[in-house]
C-alpha cells in the first residue's frame, strides 16, 4: 500500500521525524512517498568531489559520513547535508547541478504521489493546520471520491495544544476536521496511525 505522508516541512526538526516514521511504515510494508524526500537531491561521489574541489563543502562537513556504518548510510548523510545546506542558502541548487525548484515543480511532484497513494497521514501540528497539508487533505479527499482503492485519511496530532483539546474538534478548523472524519480519523499516538494504516492495507489485499 502505498501513502503520502503530509505535513509542515519548515525545519530540519520535523523533516527528520517525519523521515524516521516514514522508515517505521516501510519496515511494516507501506510505502510512503514523502515530499521533501522527493525532491533530495542524490548526491554522487562526484558531486561531493566537485563541491570540495569548489571550497562549497568542506572535509570537516563529511566527518560524520565517514564515521558512518554503511556506505548506504553514508550516502544518505551526503543527500542530507547538502540537502540542508541547499535549504539554508549556503549552496544554490545550481551549484549543486540540480535544476530550480519552482511551485510547478512541486505541484506536479506532489500531485503525483497523492494520484498514487491510497492513503494520506497527515501531521496536523501547530496552532494550525499547514496551509499545503490543508490543500494536499482536499485534494486527497477529491480523488477518493472517485476511486475505490483510496482508503482514507490518518491525522496525527502530537502537539499538546491540539491532544487536550480532542474532545473539543482537536483545536484545527473544522472545515478541515469534516474532510478527515468524512474519510478517517485524527489519532494522538503513531500506534493507531499504524494499527489503522495496516487495516485499510488488509482491506486492498483482500479486495484485490
Amino acid at each position: 500500500m502505498k501513502i503520502y505522508f503530509a505535513g509542515p516541512l519548515f525545519t530540519p526538526y520535523v523533516r527528520q521525524f517525519i523521515s524516521a516514521h516514514a522508515q517505521i511504515l516501510r519496515e511494516h510494508g507501506i510505502d510512503p512517498f514523502v515530499p521533501h524526500e522527493a525532491v533530495q537531491p542524490a548526491v554522487t561521489p562526484d558531486i561531493v568531489d566537485r563541491l570540495l574541489k569548489q571550497g562549497l563543502l568542506h572535509p570537516q562537513d563529511l566527518t560524520e559520513q565517514s564515521a558512518a556504518p554503511s556506505a548506504a548510510l553514508r550516502g544518505r548523510f551526503a543527500d542530507d547535508l547538502v540537502t540542508e545546506l541547499v535549504r539554508r542558502g549556503a549552496l544554490t541548487r545550481a551549484q549543486v547541478g540540480l535544476p530550480p525548484l519552482t511551485p510547478a515543480t512541486i505541484f506536479a511532484k506532489d500531485c503525483e504521489g497523492l494520484s498514487s497513494a491510497n492513503a494520506v497521514v497527515a501531521l496536523l501540528d501547530g496552532t494550525q493546520v499547514d496551509d499545503g497539508t490543508a490543500c494536499e487533505i482536499g485534494i486527497f479527499y477529491g480523488l477518493l471520491r472517485q476511486d475505490r482503492r483510496k482508503k482514507g485519511i490518518a491525522g496525527w496530532m502530537t502537539d499538546f495544544r491540539g491532544t487536550r483539546r480532542a474532545d473539543r474538534g482537536w483545536g484545527i478548523n473544522l472545515f478541515v476536521l469534516g474532510v478527515i472524519e468524512e474519510c478517517g480519523q485524527i489519532f494522538a499516538s503513531f500506534e493507531g496511525v499504524l494499527k489503522q494504516l495496516k487495516t485499510w492495507k488488509r482491506e486492498l489485499e483482500e479486495a484485490a
